[in-house]
């Protein structure tokens, strides 16, 4: 049984609906070092899924602005919808750390590909990591078209080995300025929170922003295995701030 398929539709929503709206790309090549082409292909952010109606029901005027996000844990429709991304610092690529990433957990990546959404072009990896038979790591990061990268997508089945270690190695993304150490003390502290909503709830919980510098941090987690399942999230904010 493959419930990652399941999972996906259900990032698929959640992510549309309140994390990732494509905008703020500019124009250009694309730098990837692998020299990989791109070539078009379906968005998780970009389509909608039948598969996830608990996540896109909700009040009918919801917040648009990153700053009205919730500072507690709660179902993804009391959260912002639409948010505009940035690129997290200009002329970083994220790539030494997705690459180190995908060793460190043996995770396959992907080819880059280019998806258009919403009015705008980035650049999509996924990656893809399987310890055991049910349980799953993927990784997922997007550029814009020159190259810098706008956010990294960690998600995992929690019945996957160490899979509390691989959410925090990822809150370990070295771009200019970041605070890993800070980083990791606030999921370290935010995952108990979630889980203790999720479990009076049952339905996909969103948490509070970390705001670090140019990014922010949010973790999700919802009941798409038996043992549930969390993505985190690092993206740029610097045209959500404008």
């Amino acid at each position: 049984m493959r419930l990652p398929t399941v999972r996906r539709r259900y990032a698929t929503a959640v992510l549309a609906l309140t994390a990732l709206s494509l905008t703020g790309c500019s124009s250009g090549h694309d730098t990837d070092s692998t020299g990989s082409s791109a070539s078009p292909g379906a968005t998780s952010t970009a389509q909608a899924s039948p598969g996830a109606s608990p996540v896109a029901a909700g009040p009918s005027a919801r917040p648009t602005s990153i700053d009205d996000w919730p500072t507690t844990p709660g179902p993804p429709p009391n959260f912002p919808v639409s948010v505009p991304t940035s690129v997290i610092v200009k002329g970083y690529t994220g790539q030494s750390f997705l690459k180190r990433l995908a060793a460190d957990w043996d995770i396959t990546l992907k080819k880059r590909e280019t998806l258009t959404g919403a009015g705008a072009t980035v650049r999509r990896v996924l990656g893809e990591g399987h310890p055991t038979k049910d349980g799953e790591l993927t990784v997922a990061a997007f550029w814009d078209l020159s190259g810098d990268l706008k956010s990294l997508e960690c998600t995992t089945t929690g019945n996957a080995p160490r899979y509390e270690e691989f959410l925090r190695a990822c809150t370990g993304l070295d771009f200019p300025g970041a605070d890993p150490k800070a980083a990791a003390t606030w999921l370290d502290g935010m995952k108990p929170r979630v889980d203790k909503v999720y479990a009076k709830s049952k339905v996909p919980i969103m948490s509070p922003l970390l705001r670090s510098g140019p990014t922010a941090t949010s973790l999700l987690k919802g009941p798409y295995s038996t043992s549930g399942t969390y993505e985190l999230r690092v993206f740029g904010t610097a045209d959500a701030e404008k």
